[in-house]
């Protein structure tokens, strides 16, 4: 079992806190979003040389604060003008040895039992999604649909919809959090998707629903691309026990929850 966090990104949100530090360091109740995800995988028995983060942004910084564990660390050069599918291909040689990985946002905070819910996945690809998700979303929004994205689900659990923009609560069955796990098999489809993505991009065809180019990808338009491909994804339910941190509202709402 492997993994990858995705840590490449500016923070832009949360300035000037993340002036000279990576949004992955931002301190919640004094301790770093990263130091509480490692807490979360450490407690599910993961290694630390099983874990790999792509960082971006100050990556000297993040990289000295763990030069004495046996964590791998991996840097994506193009962080300003790359999403987080770009990152996650950065890691693709750990992609291609087909162990189980689970791959993890790097700015959300979340409990053991939530890591533990999508380590246990049994099919090849899965992903975590909170069933809680609208009295968090009503916090931290007036309007919680001026955020949230569609999710939809088949009657046996499998995703039919993902990260489209909506104006209908009845499309948002649940809310994704940033949390995936790949099989051996799942692997091999997200490789071969992806690679089908950079093809398109080079022709000028448009990439499944977005209209984002692969540089900019999202992580959801890589899912609904492999849903529209015939690929199934299964949903791992939970409801809360994990905080995202975008902005400043966001880790008030975390600071407050978890003190």
């Amino acid at each position: 079992m492997k993994v990858l966090i995705l840590a490449a990104g500016h923070g832009n949100k949360l300035r000037p806190l993340t002036d000279e530090m990576p949004k992955c360091m931002i301190e919640v109740n004094g301790k770093s979003i990263i130091d509480r995800q490692l807490d979360a995988i450490r407690a599910c028995g993961i290694h630390d040389e099983d874990i790999t983060v792509v960082c971006g942004y100050c990556s000297d910084i993040l990289q000295e604060k763990f030069k004495d564990t046996a964590i791998h660390f991996i840097v994506n050069e193009h962080y300003d003008t790359t999403n987080k599918v770009y990152s996650m291909m950065c890691a693709k040689k750990l992609l291609e040895t087909e162990q189980d990985v689970i791959v993890s946002y790097g700015d959300i905070v979340y409990e053991a039992s939530v890591f533990q819910a999508i380590m246990e996945a049994k099919d090849e690809i899965s992903v975590l999604i909170d069933d809680g998700w609208l009295g968090y979303w009503s916090e931290r929004f007036d309007n919680p649909l001026r955020d949230a994205k569609t999710l939809m689900l088949s009657p046996d659990g499998y995703l039919t919809e993902i990260g489209q923009k909506t104006r209908e609560l009845a499309r948002v069955q649940s809310q994704y959090v940033g949390l995936m796990h790949f099989r051996k098999q799942g692997l091999k489809q997200v490789l071969a998707l992806n690679a089908e993505a950079e093809r398109r991009d080079r022709d000028g065809q448009r990439l499944w629903r977005t209209t984002r180019n692969y540089a900019k990808m999202h992580i959801t338009d890589l899912l609904q691309g492999l849903i529209d491909e015939g690929y199934k994804i299964k949903a791992v339910h939970i409801r809360r026990g994990w905080f995202e941190i975008h902005g400043y509202d966001d880790l008030r709402i975390a600071e407050e929850k978890l003190r």
